[in-house]
């Protein structure tokens, strides 16, 4: 923990505190399980239309139809993962976004999208739902969660007149993601560092009353392919580069840190 934080007293959360989403506890999605039948088949239809409105209006329908089937593999080609490290060593979350933002064609670099347009809380004010908390570019840094990926997203969408916006899917299965992936679109996705599922560590209050917890292992990632069959996923992880990670233990990092995803509506 840093020292520049005066307002953060660490302390050592109960044993049997279990699921956070940094702040606040999400509600699990309807099927959160890692049991995917042959052909997928999805049968909720639980999204609506999104838009980001700007000069242009841009609408992209990401609502999972019912009865609806997806394939059993599928990978977006040519995707590559962006490390953090060694400019945004605790900077994952940024990372995973420009990572997916450069896939999309936007020319914006992690540190510059960092810098300019994430919302961040040197002093622990706030909460992890509002800002990043620290300085990404510290070994001390702490995160935000899904809300500041998708403000940053959108700021930076607004500083360059696109129409594109992101999308906060938090609350989905795996298997929704999954249905998102198999459209083309790349999920963000809030897991662990090497998927350990560890009590929550930290806790504090803010100065207007908000709890804030944090979990040092917390990590961002980008979900870019999978295989039903073999029950893996392809990612982009910011510490290790592209690589496959089985599927219930990810399912299991994913659920314990509230659900969290965010995907991106356009391209450059």
């Amino acid at each position: 923990m840093n020292g520049d934080f005066p307002a953060l007293a660490a302390v050592f959360a109960a044993a049997t505190l279990t699921i956070t989403s940094c702040g606040s506890v999400t509600e699990y999605a309807q099927d959160n399980s890692s049991d995917f039948s042959k052909k997928a088949e999805l049968v909720t239809e639980t999204e609506d239309t999104y838009s980001f409105k700007n000069e242009q209006e841009f609408v992209l329908d990401i609502s999972v139809k019912e009865g609806e089937l997806f394939p059993n593999k599928y990978e977006i080609s040519d995707f590559k993962a962006l490390l953090q490290n060694p400019e945004l060593p605790t900077g994952c979350e940024v990372t995973s976004l420009c990572g997916v933002l450069n896939y999309l064609g936007f020319d914006i670099d992690k540190v510059t999208l960092a810098d300019e347009f994430m919302p961040m809380d040197n002093v622990g004010v706030s909460t992890m739902m509002h800002a990043y908390i620290g300085d990404p570019k510290s070994e001390e840094g702490f995160g935000c969660c899904a809300p500041v990926i998708v403000q940053t997203a959108d700021d930076y969408f607004e500083s360059i007149l696109s129409p594109c916006y992101a999308v906060n899917i938090t609350g989905r299965s795996l298997k929704e993601l999954l249905y998102q992936v198999a459209q083309g679109r790349p999920v963000i996705v809030w897991s662990t560092i090497d998927l350990m599922v560890m009590p929550t560590e930290y806790y504090w209050d803010t100065i207007d009353g908000e709890k804030m917890w944090f979990n040092g292992l917390q990590h961002c990632m980008v979900i870019y392919g999978y295989d039903l069959d073999e029950r893996t996923l392809s990612v982009a992880d910011p510490l290790k580069g592209n690589v496959k990670y089985e599927m219930a233990p990810f399912n299991d990092a994913y659920q314990f840190m509230g659900d969290q995803a965010v995907i991106i509506c356009g391209n450059s």
